[in-house]
This record gives C-alpha cells, structure tokens and sequence, in this order.
C-alpha cells in the first residue's frame, strides 16, 4: 500500500522517497576503518592512522545530522519503532554496495543495560539487526553479548569519560563463545559517535576467537562531534 515519505510526506511506495534518499542520504566517501566522511581520496582517516580502533572497519548509511538525527530520536524516544525498518534498509544498501572480504556469519545487536531496556520498553539496535538480517540473508545472534555494567547516559558525556565509563560494561553470554570462535561478526548500532562503545565491545569480542569485525550503524556523527551533535546519541 502507498503511504508518506517519513521526510516529504509525499504520497508514494516507499518509506523513504527516491528524491529524499538523493538529497540527505547521498553516498559518499567514508573511512574504511571508522566510517568518518573523508575529503580527498584516502582510504583512512588521520585519527585512524594513529589510533585505529579495535574493529576492523565501519559502514555507515548517512551522517548523524538533521532530518537523521530527528528520526532516531523518534525511534528510541518515541517508541516509533516503525522506523527500523526503512533505516537499516538505507544502512543495507551500504552495506552491499561495500567490498566486503567476507561475508559476516552473525550478526548481533549493542545491548542495552537491564534498566535502559526496562526503560525504553526495546532496544533500538535489536530491531535494527532483525530487518538487516531479513534484508541480507545473515542470522542473528541476539544474546551473545550482555550488557553487564550500568553507565551513565552516553550522550551527557564527553570522549575520554565515555572511555573510562563503558570500560568493562559487557560480558559474552557463554554458551555462545563456540559459535563466536573464529567468525566474522557485525555489530549493529543506531549511531557512532566516539566508538567507545564498540571499541569497547571489540575488545569483549577477541578473546573469544572471533576472527574480525566489523560494525555497522545507521548514523556517523561528523568529526569534531559536540555535546550539540550527541544530544540522542544514547
């Protein structure tokens, strides 16, 4: 059935128009390693060069900017839950237009701790791994990961305090450490904005054996990022 572009609110067949998708969802070139928009023809960022994180690379559908931004909040702040879909479908495109060297064989979703899942009522990044596993084809393994450390909320912190505060925050569930071992797996996240969070996650994922990772989130926040630009970046 026709309804409305979640952006123009023009009658169509998508959830997202085609002439919105050219407009702010246009590809463009981003870091391999942490998906930061790049000028210039390099493969990596600066920051990465000298600071790679711990995963192995990075897709990202769009920028954490304006209307994205509005939409995510809406997602996990308003219970629109809706709007996984069409968003990882956008994150899908990316994904396949990547080349990958190989195919992930899991995907798992960021938890979130026991009270912000209580809170919310779901978590955001399990509804975005659902319909990116029904997009591409690639299982799910949503309980592999816990979140085993309450934090303060993200987004009221700043670079280095999220580091120190999301350190040792996750666990692998251990009846899932033989399926990890030796796999390449895809964490998925609704935004990137330091990559402590999944830097952190990396870290939990390699002492299990898992061969190589990659993350995959609908939004980047653009470099240098602000409180302003991670107002819903928890």
């Amino acid at each position: 059935m026709p309804g409305q572009c979640m952006l123009c609110h023009q009658w169509q067949w998508r959830a997202i128009c085609q002439t919105c998708e050219q407009a702010f969802a246009a590809s463009q070139p981003r870091c391999q390693r942490c998906a930061l928009p790049l000028h210039g023809g390099q493969s990596h960022c600066l920051i990465c060069e000298d600071y790679p994180p711990e995963f192995d690379r990075a897709v990202a559908a769009v920028d954490y900017t304006s209307p994205w931004r509005e939409l995510i909040a809406s997602l996990k702040f308003k219970q629109d839950t809706a709007l996984a879909t069409p968003l990882a479908g956008l994150l899908a495109q990316r994904i396949k237009a990547q080349s990958q060297r190989s195919r992930p064989q899991w995907i798992i979703p960021t938890p979130l701790s026991a009270e912000r899942l209580r809170e919310r009522g779901f978590n955001q990044s399990w509804l975005l791994a659902q319909a990116l596993s029904k997009q591409l084809g690639i299982p799910t393994l949503p309980h592999a990961l816990r979140r085993v450390k309450e934090t303060p909320r993200m987004m009221t912190l700043q670079a280095n305090e999220r580091r120190h505060h999301i350190r040792n925050a996750f666990a692998i569930a251990p009846e899932h450490r033989r399926a990890l071992a030796g796999r390449h797996v895809a964490v998925v996240d609704d935004v990137l904005t330091s990559g402590a969070t999944l830097h952190e996650i990396a870290l939990t994922l390699r002492p299990v054996g898992v061969r190589s990772i990659s993350v995959w989130v609908v939004a980047r926040t653009p470099a240098p990022y602000t409180r302003v630009d991670t107002d819903h970046a928890d």
